[in-house]
């Protein structure tokens, strides 16, 4: 976000609103972004990352909201609002304005245009599930305004949680909500007097005189845009329709899977259709599909919301969507899928969710942990500049605890039991400093214990020293003889150690026991100096680490190493992450808040294509499977991604994915040819919490549409079967998140009997190879489970800047090595040459 800055406004009352807005200064034409309900100007930060810089960006906060004054609650009808921000307007002297408004913003722009002299200096307007054509208040917001313990304005004390209700009504895919915009929303629902405006002005939102409003909004032939999010909760989609009748020079598009705020829940490809808008100097039009691609005559423009509940209550699940070829093993797998549904139809059901139990049986080796980086971290915060290692070192350790301590979504560790892993909350955030020698070999730990909570009292100094000293002898005893299950042998030696020791009293021993405990679920920690030389340290802080020779022993969930600049200003942090417990997403979230808490020195610029810090890192991963990491530049592909939203969104049932191009893209080249692709998404939790998180799997087989005559159709094809298969996957409709609920029914046994007796079958079902992509992620090494026999491949952000002022995006994949050459063979052929792909000009 830009600087804040304020203006002084009159009111009609003799007191002076202070206004804060943000400006992007620049000499293009002004747009000035208005911002709905219980919101402010942060809504907005993620859509300007995608909008055209030749435009300057105005984002106020409405009084009432944000960081504007508080003190006239008694005056926030949106007529007052209007009032206000036409003073604004005039203060700034804007003029060939775009105004673009949300929900409540929305209205406001409208009001607006009823001001002559405001009207004049708008060219353009953007409404975003804008308010106004409703005669009763919106039920949610009628509870806001409610002086009852069913507003939880006035029921949540913790401003956290109160956020979190009001977003995850906005939102339709609540796993979206990003922890960073969460904590900003919070922190402005503190400041004195935010929820009095909010009870005040939810209260008055709306029109008293609708017929009038409407009979107003006929009278401009401003070209405008209407944004709508199908799975509105808040607005009704039928409000679109009215907006777009009575707005004449006028375009409705309404996205799929979005709810109340697309420029928060979809704010990619909110930005695409604004860009589009702004740039184009011409009354706004429908795009019209390439006469070489089919589209039936009755096919909508745009998908309505009850077109969108009509596809999902028609469609009927059939679990042999699920297998593209069959054989005595699929046919016997899918007789016993038919049982399950049978046994769920009488009322059997799971005791967990069906992907946090697969993760427990296939995803629990070593080398199915993930890793995600952080880098140029101010990891010192508040306190002065550390200038030698042992304060830089306590420094981030301390502020690192008090933050996974802060976070309870870091409070979990994998728990081993038969056949599978499951997952605990732990009590403790005690986190262990590492230190080794040059070949890998622990030396010793150092513990760094919850200074929350009560430790040890009748453990002397000694007694945790000779548990250390315990530990790192196993530790290095397991790492020579590569034993397999190292974590579950080290707890054993060190269970019976402390039974056996002589010397402890009953309740010394007691607690040497918990020690022990605390010692296999702690975060683990392993800090490093970078080298001097500039060009030396760039290799080395992109270089992955070798993270068979740092591991984190026990079953913690985090395992992290910390790189330090030369003069400690800054940080760099590989956190490893334990998958059985949980998902990359959220971890990426939390991820991405720690840098905001922390502070960032900037960017850290990928290596030019042709600099030797650029060249594909290879590493070993045990059991004969290797990680390779190499640069990719994406721009090509992403251009070819725009020019076929632009033109062929309709027939696709949605936009050109990044995933769905990279997934038909692999299956040009031979090894992938008939591989059947794993890609996981998030979807709508049905538990009880609506904080709690699922994610779910879809499954699909891109040679299938893989057509050399007309290669175009096939990936048109391809994608809007990918898309049908995303939507169902996310309303928790589709087969395959019917096949996880299925799955985790049933004894963890039967998995591992039918993965040795049948792996081919299997991987017909779930995927022999897979693809994630987190795409605000750095650098996002990639897990493997035991049943993609074919790898799998991860990206993270795709237009990361280099340093020769490119983007480019960080491709890891983990596999034989055999495989992982040819996943760098083809992503790279693939992210040049997907026009040649498609017998595209």
């Amino acid at each position: 976000m830009n600087e804040r800055r304020y203006v002084e406004l009159p009111n009609e009352r003799g007191g002076i609103d202070r206004i804060a807005w943000y400006d992007s200064g620049g000499e293009g034409s002004p747009v000035l972004l208005i911002h709905g309900f219980a919101e402010f100007s942060c809504t907005w930060d993620e859509l300007l990352g995608f909008l055209p810089e030749n435009f300057r960006y105005i984002r106020i906060d409405v009084k009432g909201f944000g960081y504007s004054s508080k003190n006239d609650s008694g005056h926030l009808t949106l007529f007052d609002q209007a009032v206000c921000v036409a003073k604004f307007i005039r203060e700034l002297d804007l003029q060939e304005l775009t105004l673009i408004g949300h929900s409540m913003g929305g209205a406001i722009a409208c009001l607006l245009l009823n001001y002559t002299d405001i009207s004049e200096r708008i060219s353009k307007v953007v409404l975003i599930d804008p308010a106004g054509m409703f005669t009763d208040v919106p039920e949610f917001i009628a509870t806001l305004a409610l002086i009852s313990p069913q507003n939880p304005l006035l029921r949540f004390a913790s401003e956290d949680l109160l956020v979190y209700v009001v977003m995850s009504q906005a939102y339709f895919c609540e796993g979206k909500i990003s922890q960073e915009l969460l904590s900003e929303y919070a922190q402005v629902a503190r400041l004195p007097g935010a929820r009095e405006c909010m009870i005040s002005a939810a209260r008055d939102f709306r029109i008293p005189n609708v017929p009038s409003f409407q009979a107003d909004l006929q009278k401009h032939k401003l070209p405008a845009l209407i944004i709508w999010g199908a799975e509105d909760r808040i607005i009704p989609l039928d409000d679109a329709d009215k907006f777009r009748d009575c707005l004449v020079n006028s375009r409705l598009v309404v996205f799929p899977e979005c709810g109340h705020s697309p420029q928060e829940e979809m704010p990619e490809e909110t930005a695409t259709l604004i860009a589009d808008f702004l740039t184009d100097s011409t009354a706004p039009t429908l795009p019209v599909p390439s006469e070489s691609v089919p589209v039936p005559p009755q096919t909508p423009a745009v998908l309505h919301i009850g077109q969108l509940r009509q596809l999902t209550e028609s469609y009927k699940l059939k679990m042999r969507r699920l297998v593209d070829r069959w054989s005595f093993g699929t046919v016997f797998l899918l007789f016993f899928i038919k049982i399950l549904q049978v046994c769920k139809k009488f009322g059997m059901r799971a005791e967990e969710n069906g992907w946090r139990k697969a993760t427990g049986i296939f995803l629990r080796n070593e080398y199915s942990k993930f890793v995600l980086s952080c880098f140029r971290l101010r990891f010192y915060r508040d306190a002065p500049i550390p200038d030698n290692f042992l304060t830089a070192r306590q420094l981030l350790i301390g502020n690192l605890a008090d933050y996974i301590r802060s976070h309870s979504q870091l409070h979990w560790s994998a728990s081993p039991a038969k056949f599978r892993m499951g997952r605990k909350k732990i009590d403790f955030t005690d986190i262990a400093e590492a230190f080794y020698d040059k070949t890998g070999e622990l030396l010793w730990i150092e513990m760094h214990f919850d200074g929350s909570r009560e430790n040890f009292h009748l453990l002397t100094q000694e007694h945790i020293r000779d548990a250390l000293r315990r530990m790192v002898i196993n530790v290095n005893k397991l790492r020579v003889s590569e034993c397999g299950d190292q974590s579950q042998v080290l707890a054993g030696r060190l269970r019976r150690w402390a039974r056996r020791v002589p010397g402890y009293s009953y309740g010394a021993r007691h607690e040497l026991r918990s020690l022990v405990e605390r010692l296999l679920t702690a975060t683990f920690i392993h800090c490093e100096l970078l080298p001097d030389d500039p060009e030396t340290m760039l290799s080395r802080r992109l270089a992955s680490p070798n993270l068979r020779k740092y591991r984190n022993p026990g079953w913690g969930l985090l395992n992290v190493i910390a790189r330090f600049t030369p003069d400690f200003r800054e940080a760099d942090l590989w956190m490893q992450y334990h998958h059985v417990p949980v998902d990359g997403m959220p971890m990426q979230e939390i991820l991405a808040d720690l840098k905001n808490r922390w502070g960032c020195a900037g960017v850290l610029a990928y290596p030019a294509a042709d600099s030797p810090a650029a060249r594909p890192e290879i590493l070993y991963a045990g059991n004969r499977l290797f990680r390779n990491r190499f640069f990719i530049n994406f721009e090509p592909l992403l251009q070819l991604r725009r020019e076929l939203n632009d033109k062929y969104a309709t027939f696709m049932e949605g936009p050109a994915t990044v995933a769905g191009m990279l997934i038909w893209g692999l299956s040009q080249h031979h090894f992938f040819r008939n591989c059947k692709m794993l890609f996981p998404v998030d979807s709508e939790p049905k538990s009880g919490n609506p904080a709690e998180r699922e994610l779910s799997l879809v499954f699909i087989r891109a040679g299938q549409y893989v057509d050399y005559d007309d290669p175009l159709d096939g990936f048109l094809n391809f994608q809007r079967e990918f898309n049908r298969r995303l939507w169902h996957t996310r309303k928790g409709s589709s087969e395959s998140y019917e096949l996880l609920e299925l799955y985790s029914m049933i004894h963890p046994v039967f998995y591992q009997i039918a993965l040795r007796l049948m792996p081919e079958s299997m991987g017909e079902f779930v995927g022999s190879m897979g693809l994630s992509i987190l795409r605000d992620a750095d650098i996002f090494i990639s897990p493997l489970s035991d049943l993609q026999v074919n790898g799998f491949m991860t990206i993270g952000d795709l237009t990361h800047p280099t340093e020769d002022g490119k983007t480019a995006g960080a491709v890891s994949s983990c596999g034989t090595r055999e495989q992982i050459r040819f996943y760098q063979e083809a992503m790279s052929d693939l992210a040049k040459n997907f026009r040649r792909y498609l017998a595209m000009p």
